[in-house]
């Protein structure tokens, strides 16, 4: 039974795995650690993304006893992650974009990556969660724009405009921090 899990979608799996098939679990997380891990590299510090990321599947074990695939199990999951990531905020006492950075760093003609990428970070955190999400699957999960139509539950050409206008929105951010 086991060969015959790799070709199980991801709800069958998850309806064993409520009903206490360890190996139908860990299939499951094989599938979604690097779409957990690289949604997180887009929302955190690199030094919390291995952390959180172990947090969310620590959660995901005790909570898959009520999943009932009232949404994909990619959502459930993202949902789980989310929610790992206000945590991991809260417990800071700060938002995200309230990063602070080094001032002599910032006096540096020059950004390094870190930066940009904590800029591009505190300018996703701003936009509204339905923003966030498209930008997520496409870029952290390298999903094509049909698969996230059918994630979204929306039509491919509400899915574009949507992704269009969080690019809009995403760059107007990345703006006003530069003017800022």
């Amino acid at each position: 039974m086991t060969s015959n899990f790799n070709t199980l979608p991801d709800e069958e799996l998850a309806y064993l795995a409520r009903d206490g098939d360890r190996l139908a679990f860990d299939r499951l997380c094989d599938r979604y650690l690097p779409v957990v891990y690289n949604r997180l590299r887009a929302l955190l510090p690199p030094d919390a993304v291995d952390d959180v990321t172990q947090e969310v599947f620590i959660a995901a074990v005790g909570a898959i006893r009520r999943y009932r695939a009232t949404a994909a199990f990619r959502t459930w999951i993202s949902a789980i992650a989310r929610h790992k990531v206000v945590d991991f905020y809260r417990a800071r006492g700060r938002r995200p974009e309230t990063v602070e950075l080094d001032p002599e760093i910032n006096d540096m003609a020059e950004r390094s990556t870190w930066q940009e990428q904590a800029l591009v970070r505190m300018a996703l955190q701003q936009l509204p969660a339905h923003y966030q999400e498209v930008l997520l699957l496409r870029f952290a999960e390298d999903l094509p724009f049909q698969d996230i139509a059918d994630t979204l539950g929306l039509s491919l050409e509400a899915t574009k405009s949507r992704y269009r206008r969080a690019l809009a929105a995403i760059a107007e951010a990345l703006g006003e921090r530069e003017r800022g």
